[in-house]
């Protein structure tokens, strides 16, 4: 597996990108890899939350999720994909082998250009072996 920084993709292609309002990666067991500023401060249950929300995605659809303790709706999940939606805007997230990529789409931002950025990034970790 490749060295890779976490934090610096956090920044360089999510954060600086405008899409998104903030990101972080976690690891399936809901452990911080990085994250933009706000949400290095997501406590350790919403973080295990999020890397759960896969475990059981009919549960997940019904009940959503939160995010810094704003509630979102899960519109989408899929082996791979989510998509929660809130009075926030949107939440955009993808399930790599190891690692969960989630982003707070900007408010009026399309969730499309959203998407491709994080399944992009998920893809990366894919090949990569994350």
């Amino acid at each position: 597996m490749a060295e890779v920084d976490f934090q610096s993709l956090v920044e360089s292609n999510l954060m600086s990108s405008g899409e998104f309002t903030n990101a972080i990666i976690i690891g399936h067991d809901g452990e911080r890899w990085a994250s933009s500023d706000d949400l290095s401060s997501m406590p350790t249950t919403e973080r295990k939350g999020l890397a759960s929300l896969w475990n059981n995605k009919a549960l997940s659809r019904r009940n959503g999720f939160s995010v810094l303790g704003k509630k979102y709706t899960c519109k989408t999940i899929d082996d791979d994909n989510l998509v929660g939606a809130g009075s926030e805007g949107l939440v955009v997230g993808y399930k790599s082998e190891e690692a969960i990529t989630l982003g707070v789409v900007t408010k009026g931002q399309p969730q499309g250009l959203a998407t491709i950025q994080i399944v992009g990034l998920g893809e990366y970790f894919k090949q990569n072996g994350y």
